[in-house]
């Protein structure tokens, strides 16, 4: 069994990780709210991916269910002809970083964002910088994953678990606090 993120081991490593992280270099970190999440991974592009509309150029930038997939699962319908030559998760920064400069921001892995999921709560949220839903019943996940399909893994693509999942296809990225 694997621990979960609400498990003690887990946030004991976590709460390691960010205190190591913070008192070596005097900084904060947190994860990112849903809002900056979606910020960080169009950085400044309005097209479906941070590499453009075209799902094919996906594996410029991340691991995503794609022919590499396909060779190995021959049954997956959702793969797409372009190869990044990885079937399971690839090694971080191994794809091309977007305009801001992060690495990864389209599959490999979902990433969890402090949010949580509320289905209705951007229809009626402020237009600049919503906080996210302030309950629900799991929280937000972002950015595909190496067997997502192409939907999956769009820059607006919004997604959820609860606390208690675990999966061999989700992670999380720290935001540093200035």
């Amino acid at each position: 069994m694997g621990a979960v993120w609400t498990s003690p081991i887990f946030r004991y490593l976590l709460d390691a990780l960010v205190a190591k992280s913070c008192s070596k270099e005097n900084k904060t970190y947190r994860l990112p709210a849903e809002a900056e999440w979606e910020h960080a991974c169009r950085a400044g592009t309005t097209t479906r991916y941070s590499s453009g509309d075209d799902p094919e150029t996906l594996t410029k930038v991340g691991n995503v269910a794609d022919a590499t997939a396909k060779a190995k699962f021959p049954d997956w319908t959702w793969t797409i002809k372009a190869s990044d030559g990885y079937v399971f998760t690839s090694p971080v920064g191994s794809f091309q970083p977007n305009a801001f400069g992060l690495y990864d921001m389209h599959g490999n892995a979902w990433q969890w964002c402090a949010d949580w999921y509320g289905e209705e709560y951007y229809a009626a949220s402020p237009a600049g910088d919503p906080n996210g839903s302030d309950s629900g019943d799991g929280r937000v996940l972002r950015g595909g994953s190496w067997y997502g399909w192409p939907y999956g893994t769009r820059s607006a693509r919004r997604y959820w678990s609860n606390l208690g999942s675990r999966d061999n296809s989700a992670g999380f990225r720290v935001s540093r606090t200035q």
